[in-house]
């Protein structure tokens, strides 16, 4: 089942994404920007991508291709290629796109029309709303958002509502308003086979940002996210959004998965092995938005994510470890600071729990582990969730 996507581009990209056939995101002027990164490692294969052109409406239907392998790929933004077609826009990365077997369609629809407009709201109940859509432009959000399904098909069938299918074509334009087929060839000859990663590595982990970067890239491709993904009991993922945003407080999750199982896996990450006070309230925040406006969700799991804590001090000093000493390592005797932080972590179980959210499943709580050089070994479930 593929995933959906929406980047916002203007009428100038636009045409050069239809001509060479492929979408960016990134942050003007910037070598790097990690919420873009992680947002766009989202997208898979296959998956279903809209435009949305700024003054002009929302333009489908497109699908993101991998070329030799890799999907996701890196332009320097410093000799960004295309960049004068392009106006200067950073699209820092980027995938290719081919035409999506749902059709290409000659006419955009109005921002009104998709998402405000009364006489286009299913049954006229805010459950349709293009909720994520609302909230991204509410942030100001990044270039690339995700959408789930239940709003992808909503916004599917008002795109197609009266729309002309355009004949298949292998290059598109855009002119006028109107996405066009062409005959003209525009080769993509920049380079490919550059990493889109922050580092070399894509399991070295030194920032929380690294660690968003990983779950996004690997959730459902690699086996070392099952112990915290559990797709044996929550199924295959079909929905991933990276820092997204619940209610008109703007509160936001670091992610937020959906699976095939309608479960929603609400995921918060920690760089450091620390407990932090408002995680009640934005977990118990976030679960009644969903509870209530996501009806066709049965269960929300929230998952915590810390890194592993020092084992001891190498100097019999300090107290933020998981031992105090070689000896106390040995006898397996916890630091008051640890063993804190885990009766914190349980008491927050039961707080969630006491909250009596409809569909609000227990705390999961894991450690990730990290060998000398930072590079992501393994998840370890942490206290006593079940």
């Amino acid at each position: 089942m593929p995933s959906n996507h929406i980047f916002t581009v203007n009428a100038q990209t636009f045409n050069v994404h239809l001509n060479y056939m492929f979408a960016g995101t990134g942050k003007d002027g910037s070598a790097h920007q990690a919420g873009a990164l992680a947002d766009i490692l989202g997208v898979r294969p296959g998956d279903n991508l809209v435009f949305y052109v700024e003054k002009y409406g929302f333009y489908g239907f497109f699908q993101a291709k991998s070329s030799d392998g890799r999907l996701v790929f890196y332009e320097p933004s410093e000799d960004q290629y295309l960049d004068q077609e392009l106006g200067g826009k950073t699209l820092t990365y980027r995938v290719f796109i081919e035409p999506s077997r749902l059709g290409v369609f000659r006419y955009g629809v109005p921002e009104w029309d998709a998402t405000e407009n009364p006489i286009n709201i299913l049954e006229q109940k805010v459950f349709h709303m293009q909720w994520s859509w609302i909230f991204k432009k509410l942030k100001g959000g990044r270039g690339c958002t995700s959408i789930p399904k239940e709003e992808f098909e909503l916004l599917k069938g008002i795109i197609d509502q009266g729309n002309e299918r355009l004949p298949e074509s292998e290059r598109y334009g855009f002119n006028n308003g109107e996405v066009v087929p062409i005959r003209e060839s525009f080769e993509y000859k920049g380079d490919t086979s550059r990493s889109p990663f922050l580092h070399s590595d894509a399991k070295t982990i030194i920032t929380e940002d690294d660690l968003r970067i990983f779950f996004s890239a690997n959730a459902g491709l690699n086996h070392i996210l099952d112990v915290v993904l559990r797709p044996e009991d929550c199924g295959r993922i079909v929905y991933i959004a990276n820092e997204t945003k619940c209610s008109f407080g703007l509160r936001s999750i670091d992610l937020l998965f959906v699976t095939e199982k309608n479960k929603c896996l609400l995921i918060e990450l920690k760089n450091k092995y620390e407990y932090n006070e408002k995680l009640l309230n934005q977990i118990i925040t976030y679960s009644r938005w969903i509870s209530s406006y996501k009806n066709y969700l049965h269960e929300i799991v929230p998952i915590l994510i810390l890194r592993e804590p020092r084992l001891y001090p190498s100097n019999a000093r300090g107290y933020l470890f998981k031992y105090l000493s070689k000896d106390d390592c040995k006898a397996r005797k916890v630091s008051t600071w640890y063993r804190d932080i885990v009766s914190k972590i349980d008491e927050l179980r039961v707080a969630l729990n006491n909250a009596n959210i409809d569909k609000l499943s227990a705390l999961q709580a894991y450690e990730f582990h990290t060998d000398d050089n930072n590079t992501l070994l393994s998840f370890s479930r942490l206290g006593n969730g079940r």
